[in-house]
């Protein structure tokens, strides 16, 4: 299979890495809570450099034409963040009830925005199913539930077709047709499809084995689904005896069949996935690092 490129480094815990239109890629730093954005530097090389800083604890990044949208798990609510960086609440509620701490954001083509709330780790799993999915519609920004309190650990989201960037074919603005969400403790898959009118019915798309579930999702213009395993770091060395253990990235059919695999060399603690044309990036937070396979 292909094997995946240091591109740069940077950050602490980095995670969530997000392509905008305009085909920039950003990342954020979990723990120090910026908002990083890869910048060619005067000598030719790549860079993370702050950008803004926003959260007190972000966990996942959507920027559009209009807004920068971020989870923030500590502040147990979708952020809206400024050009300034200020940022301002967006939606921490639904129906009265506070979000356990989002994880994870997708828009589709239409400008719906799909909200994981899946909340720390150990705010939801297979002790606790509180995790939920939520839609925001782009027309009326009501807030309605995909899957509500009933999931372990939503941890990522991705949706078919994915939404077309700046330089790419000049596909026609789609609502998502599937909706894909890893759940991360029950270390699975699930496969949304919007049926009757706000109604979204879920099947188990792929059952994975080992490690601690999938931490994030991308989606390919064929329909195929990229999916970036984690493991924790002190886990893995102990299993290996010590040594740092690869990360590991799998790609799914539209059947849910494994296809593909690929190897992160850095660290077992794949923390997000992005796709640019036939790039795929790879955040692994144990080294900071974020690395490109070419597809």
């Amino acid at each position: 299979s292909a094997s995946a490129t240091l591109v740069a480094t940077g950050g602490t815990g980095l995670c969530a890495p997000h392509i905008d239109a305009e085909g920039t890629l950003w990342a954020l730093s979990a723990q120090t809570g910026e908002i990083l954005r890869l910048t060619q530097q005067p000598d030719g090389s790549l860079a993370l450099t702050a950008a803004l800083h926003a959260g007190a604890a972000p966990s996942a990044l959507a920027v559009n034409a209009h807004a920068t949208y971020l989870c923030d798990v500590a502040h147990k609510a979708v952020l809206l963040v400024g050009a300034d960086g200020t940022a301002s609440e967006f939606v921490r509620e639904y129906e009265q009830r506070p979000f356990v701490g989002p994880t994870a954001l997708a828009f589709d083509g239409a400008h719906n925005l799909f909200v994981a709330d899946g909340g720390a780790d150990g705010d939801t799993g297979l002790h606790s199913r509180k995790g939920s999915v939520f839609v925001i519609s782009a027309e009326g920004q009501l807030l309605l539930p995909v899957a509500h309190e009933s999931l372990a650990r939503p941890s990522a989201l991705a949706v078919y077709p994915p939404p077309p960037l700046a330089d790419g074919a000049a596909a026609e603005p789609a609502a998502a047709a599937i909706l894909y969400v890893a759940e991360q403790a029950a270390n699975r898959i699930i496969r949304f499809v919007k049926r009757p009118v706000d109604v979204f019915v879920g099947t188990v798309f792929r059952q994975f084995a080992g490690g601690a579930g999938p931490s994030s999702l991308a989606c390919d213009t064929d329909g195929s689904v990229y999916v970036g395993h984690f493991e924790y770091a002190s886990v893995a060395s102990a299993l290996g005896g010590g040594s740092t253990v690869s990360g590991r990235v799998t790609k799914l059919s539209v059947q849910g069949e494994i296809v593909a695999e690929y190897t992160i060399p850095g660290g077992s603690e794949v923390s997000g996935l992005a796709l640019k044309g036939r790039t795929l990036y790879v955040t692994e937070a144990s080294s900071n690092a974020v690395y490109a396979i070419e597809l």
